[in-house]
C-alpha cells in the first residue's frame, strides 16, 4: 500500500469532485494511456455524502442518448440525484449492491423516472433487509466502519423488484452503452463491479479509497472478497471508481 501523499499525487486526474473523465483515458489536458485521445465516454463523480455515485454519458466522439447512473444513494439524496438524472436523461440505474447507501434511493428514482434498475441477483433480499447477513470486518478501520454502519443496515430497507437481476457477464449495449457487469461477490453476496469500455471499473465496495486505498474493509464472506480483489487486479490497466473515495489506479491498493 502506497503513502498517502504518493496516492494523492498519482490519483487520475480524469475524475476529481465534479469534474469529467474521458473513459478513452483521457481529460481536458492530461491523458491516462498512451493512446489517440477519443473521448467515448464521460464519467462525472456525484459525492453524495462519503459515498459516490457515478454518472457516465456520451461525448463529442460519441453522442449517446442519455446517460447512466451507477448506485444511488441513500433516500436521502433521491432529490439531488433526481435532478440529475432528469437533467442528463438518465435512462438505466446500475446498483454495486443492496447496502442502503449505495442504493437508498433506487426505488424512488425507478418510480419517479420510470427507469429500469440492475443488481446482483444474489442481494435481492438486501433490500428490504440490509442486515439480513451479517457483515464480519479486518482490522481497526474495519471495526470501526462496521460499528457505523450498524445502526444504518438495521433499518428497514425499501422492497422492490429491479428490472435486470444480475449473475455477472451480462452488457448493456442495448442501452447505448459499452459497460459490463462483473461478479464481485464478498462484500455482499451479490456485489457487481461495472466496466466501462474496458477503462474504468465501478467496484462499489469490493475497493474503497477511504481514507486510503484497501481492498473491501467489511464483507460477507473474506474467502470471496479475497478473490474478487485478485480478479480486478488481473483486469490490468484500468482506473478504478470505489463507492467510498477518489479515483485510483488498478493495483495501487
Amino acid at each position: 500500500m502506497q503513502s498517502n501523499q504518493t496516492n494523492r499525487q498519482n490519483t487520475p486526474s480524469v475524475v476529481q469532485d465534479g469534474g469529467t473523465a474521458a473513459a478513452s483515458g483521457f481529460s481536458m489536458g492530461k491523458s491516462l494511456f498512451a493512446e489517440k485521445p477519443e473521448s467515448l465516454y464521460q464519467v462525472k463523480r456525484i459525492r453524495c455524502g462519503n459515498v459516490n455515485c457515478w454518472l457516465v454519458t456520451g461525448s463529442k466522439a460519441l453522442p449517446t442518448n442519455g446517460s447512466v447512473l451507477v448506485d444511488a444513494g441513500r433516500k436521502e439524496d433521491f432529490p439531488r440525484l433526481e435532478q440529475i438524472c432528469r437533467q442528463h436523461q438518465v435512462k438505466l440505474i446500475l446498483l454495486t449492491h443492496a447496502h442502503p447507501d449505495h442504493a437508498g434511493s433506487a426505488a424512488l428514482l425507478r418510480k419517479s423516472l420510470r427507469i429500469p434498475v440492475a443488481l446482483g441477483r444474489l442481494d435481492l433480499p438486501l433490500l428490504e433487509h440490509p442486515n439480513i447477513r451479517p457483515l464480519h470486518c479486518r482490522g481497526w478501520l474495519g471495526k470501526g466502519l462496521l460499528a457505523l454502519s450498524r445502526r444504518e443496515l438495521a433499518q428497514p430497507g425499501t422492497p422492490f423488484v429491479p428490472e435486470l437481476l444480475l449473475e455477472g457477464g451480462e452488457d448493456f449495449y442495448r442501452y447505448g452503452f459499452s459497460i459490463r457487469a462483473i461478479a464481485l461477490p464478498g462484500h455482499t453476496a451479490g456485489s457487481m463491479g461495472y466496466e466501462i469500455n474496458h477503462r474504468f471499473l465501478c467496484t462499489g465496495d469490493a475497493v474503497m479509497n477511504l481514507p486510503w486505498p484497501t481492498p473491501a474493509l467489511l464483507f460477507e464472506n473474506g474467502e470471496q472478497a479475497a478473490e474478487s480483489t485478485a480478479k480486478i487486479a488481473g483486469l490490468g490497466k484500468r482506473v478504478i471508481l470505489p463507492g467510498h473515495g477518489a479515483a485510483l489506479w488498478n493495483r495501487e491498493w
